[in-house]
């Protein structure tokens, strides 16, 4: 009888190890419509943090790269193939806190936020991916179920490897433990990928605000274009597919309708999600009153109260 106990007893351990292995410490979920900022607040959030960091819409935007480059134009027609090809790739996700660049904020200041680089069978595509080709078929390409599917076990592969590992720090009271964590953004983060996640925000602006960012950060590419290539900068306007501010804000109205009525993981709030509208607010205060709703609920002291 103690034989077995102690085999009982070694076969839970065991149990209980793989689990804590799997298990995360701390998991922010930032989900949020098209363009609502949740990219940059989920990188600064993070490197705030020490935590790791995943941008799952960037895996979406592979497989709609991966279709256009084998010219899948109907996605209801050919899933086989793209679920295929996304089986058959590898997405990696580079998060960089060492390599930053500022990030500007369109109401006001600076903060640093770390470089993302999106390797697609370890090709660097991460200017590829955003271009607007790729933002107007990544809506389809994301409402396939079996798509979801063949993306929900990278997601999830990628969150655990990017994942940094509790520490002790000394402190004012003695040693303290920091939790480790990861920070994931995307549409279905808080209600599929991860629902039980410590912490989950909901990042929502209006459609012209969202519309503003976007044209800004593709009038910020084209400039850093032309100034690598003197073809480019020796002309003085934007490329004849370089949308208006007003064009962008009609693309992602319907980016949203996509997106609320797809039939697969629609875009929704999850009912214990923090909603933060930062139509009016500055880069810095939605990045550092997230990050001390996480100290919040880790039993950390926050760092922001003055904001």
């Amino acid at each position: 009888m103690l034989c077995l106990r102690a085999t009982l007893c070694r076969r839970a351990s065991q149990r209980l190890l793989v689990h804590r292995r799997l298990a995360r410490d701390f998991t922010i979920a930032i989900d949020g419509p098209a363009a609502s900022g949740k990219s940059s607040t989920a990188r600064a959030v993070a490197l705030e943090l020490g935590f790791g960091y995943i941008d799952s819409g960037s895996i979406y935007r592979c497989a709609t790269l991966l279709a256009l480059r084998n010219n899948i134009a109907d996605v209801s027609t050919g899933a086989t193939d793209l679920i295929d090809l996304i089986n058959k790739s590898s997405v990696d996700i580079k998060f960089q806190p060492s390599s930053t660049r500022s990030a500007p904020n369109l109401i006001t200041g600076r903060l640093s936020v770390p470089d993302v680089r999106i390797l697609l069978n370890e090709e660097d595509v991460s200017e590829e991916i955003r271009k607007p080709e790729v933002n107007r078929l990544v809506a389809k390409v994301a409402s396939d179920g079996g798509v979801r599917t063949a993306v929900l076990g990278i997601q999830r592969a990628l969150a655990s490897a990017a994942e940094t590992r509790s520490t002790s720090v000394a402190g004012k009271d003695g040693v303290v433990s920091v939790p480790g964590g990861v920070v994931m953004d995307g549409r279905d983060i808080g209600t599929t990928i991860f629902p039980d996640a410590e912490l989950k925000i909901y990042l929502d602006a209006s459609a012209m605000a969202r519309a503003i960012r976007r044209w800004d950060e593709m009038n910020s590419s084209l400039k850093q274009a032309r100034a690598a290539d003197p073809a480019l900068a020796a002309g003085d306007k934007a490329p004849a597919e370089y949308p208006s501010v007003e064009d962008i804000a009609r693309e992602l109205e319907e980016r949203d309708y996509a997106d609320i009525n797809r039939e697969h993981s629609p875009l929704r709030i999850a009912k214990d999600a923090v909603v933060i509208d930062n139509t009016a607010m500055t880069f810095e205060q939605q990045v550092y009153s997230i990050a001390d709703l996480a100290r919040d609920r880790m039993g950390l002291e926050r760092k922001h109260d003055d904001l």
